[in-house]
């Protein structure tokens, strides 16, 4: 059993357009709402018209930690950079009204998991100092949520990809730029194996990554037709495609990734961190005179390159990436009979 602390993600505006497919209509109607007052969170906040039109622009990450302070902290310091000590949610509240007061406000609060009425009414209050126009958009897995803290209705519902869209995805992936053509062989393959992805774009990332590695159309007709996507998963029917993925990994980058459950949902990886635990497990082979930290350093690039690992992030202090919540799931589907992990701060019984 290992405990780690909870040190939460922190989700970024910036996105990568070029991987982005089939959300410009949906872009629009958000854009639209928000500048009319009616109403891909990332799309849009990077919008020049959403730049102009709000006076000032916040993105906070979320998860399932709705600490009020927390947020009120977290926002105070999206505005001017500065960290906020205080730990008192009264004069965090005034703090945060001097600095939004007479202001057209965007904040974006990602990935919430919060089903607390209470908890939402509590931030609501510190936030009704922006002037008239101000927004908020809240993005969430779950309906609940959604239906909660909306006070704008219809709720926008993220649709899954067409089947154009997903193969432009896919092929993106597997083929490269311009390179299609070159495998005309494998086209009419590849577009059977899309149909299967149901339009997720995760999904379609990872095999498309996958399929990158493999040139013989035995390979790509095996994938067609492996039996493991008639496999039942529950609600979650993604696990199954995610899963072809995972079983394509060499065993010991399986172990790496799988290890990675055991840090809780959100955490930001720490590369060079992580390399060291994985050294210390024993899962990093000698192989081809590399030495051990190369040989990390090629597992986490593949990893990521594979869409097990996303949002690479680097700065003057190292290399980070998340896990996205199926990633983590995947992992603890495989893991779950070995070992366990306690989040920081939560009671558990130990089986």
């Amino acid at each position: 059993m290992e405990v780690f602390d909870s040190k939460r993600r922190q989700t970024g505006s910036l996105v990568n357009e070029s991987e982005i497919y089939g959300r410009g209509e949906e872009k629009e109607k958000i854009i639209q709402g928000l500048l009319t007052n009616q109403d891909n969170s990332q799309l849009v906040y990077n919008d020049v018209r959403v730049e102009t039109h709000f006076e000032m622009r916040i993105w906070v990450c979320v998860s399932d930690d709705f600490q009020i302070r927390r947020l009120v902290r977290a926002i105070i310091k999206s505005i001017d950079g500065s960290a906020c000590s205080l730990s008192e949610l009264d004069p965090l509240q005034q703090i945060l009204q001097e600095k939004l007061h007479g202001r057209r406000l965007l904040l974006v609060l990602d990935d919430v998991w919060n089903e607390y009425h209470d908890k939402w009414d509590g931030l609501k209050d510190a936030l009704r100092c922006g002037v008239q126009g101000s927004m908020v958009i809240v993005t969430t897995q779950i309906e609940n949520v959604a239906l909660m803290m909306a006070t704008i209705l219809p709720i926008h519902h993220m649709g899954c990809l067409s089947k154009d869209d997903s193969w432009s995805l896919f092929k993106g992936r597997a083929f490269g730029v311009g390179r299609v053509e070159e495998k005309s062989e494998l086209k009419s393959i590849g577009k059977e194996i899309v149909k299967k992805f149901g339009g997720v774009p995760l999904a379609i990332k990872a095999l498309g990554s996958l399929m990158s590695l493999k040139n013989r159309k035995s390979e790509w007709l095996s994938m067609k037709e492996s039996e493991i996507w008639d496999l039942p998963e529950g609600e979650n029917s993604i696990l199954p495609t995610l899963r072809l993925s995972y079983h394509h990994l060499p065993p010991y980058m399986k172990q790496c990734f799988a290890y990675c459950c055991l840090f809780p949902k959100d955490h930001e990886l720490e590369m060079d961190k992580l390399i060291q635990l994985w050294l210390a497990n024993g899962f990093i082979p000698t192989k081809g005179g590399l030495d051990l930290h190369h040989a990390g350093l090629h597992i986490f690039n593949e990893l990521v390159w594979r869409s097990f690992f996303q949002d690479v992030s680097e700065d003057v202090h190292g290399t980070t990436c998340k896990m996205h919540d199926l990633m983590h799931d995947l992992a603890q589907s495989i893991l779950r009979l070995e070992c366990f992990a306690v989040e920081y701060g939560k009671e558990v019984k130990v089986p």
